[in-house]
């Protein structure tokens, strides 16, 4: 998994503006990942309020990782914002630098850059994004009910169809340490 992990970071995130799916008719494959647990976090919410992963049991989440600093994320985050149900995603902040460290700030500039309410939690966590390899944003990971990484999705994504295709599949995820992951592999929009 760190090898595969370690291969896409290379091709896409910060270091480009690539769209992952630019038109509503693309072929969607999701590369599920090996049955990983996603690693036990804890933290302040820009609001002050105290979350972590105990909360998320049983339920299906998007842990979206970022930073302040990367404008190309914005469009990203108004996306999985716009498909993810509310409750459903925590954004992350993967910048450990003293000057990125202010989450209501981040909080309210990324409000100010969409012209709208973002009603998520902004954690800075950059343990968490050591822990599960966030080395390019944004950099999505969906956990499925069970707490397994399911599916992680690195890059600019803009395409609702395919959030919402891959939202819905990894909602319908499950892992049986005998059968492997039930959930299908492709789908078409």
């Amino acid at each position: 998994m760190v090898l595969f992990l370690s291969a896409t970071v290379f091709l896409a995130g910060c270091l480009s503006d690539e769209v992952v799916h630019e038109e509503q008719n693309d072929e969607i494959t999701l590369t599920v990942l090996p049955a990983t647990p996603f690693p036990t976090w804890g933290g302040v919410a820009h609001t002050n309020a105290t979350l972590n992963a105990s909360q998320f049991v049983n339920t299906t989440y998007m842990a979206y990782f970022s930073a302040p600093w990367c404008a190309h994320c914005e469009s990203t985050l108004d996306a999985y914002d716009s498909v993810v149900p509310e409750g459903r995603m925590v954004v992350f902040s993967m910048e450990a630098s003293e000057d990125y460290a202010n989450m209501s700030a981040w909080h309210n500039q990324t409000e100010t850059g969409l012209n709208r309410t973002v009603d998520r939690p902004f954690i800075l966590h950059p343990e968490l994004a050591k822990s599960v390899d966030v080395k390019s944003i944004p950099h999505a990971v969906l956990v499925n009910d069970q707490g397994y990484i399911f599916h992680v999705e690195i890059g600019k994504e803009t395409n609702l169809t395919a959030i919402q295709t891959m939202w819905e599949t990894a909602t319908n995820a499950t892992f049986d340490p005998a059968k492997g992951w039930n959930a299908s592999l492709t789908a078409e929009t």
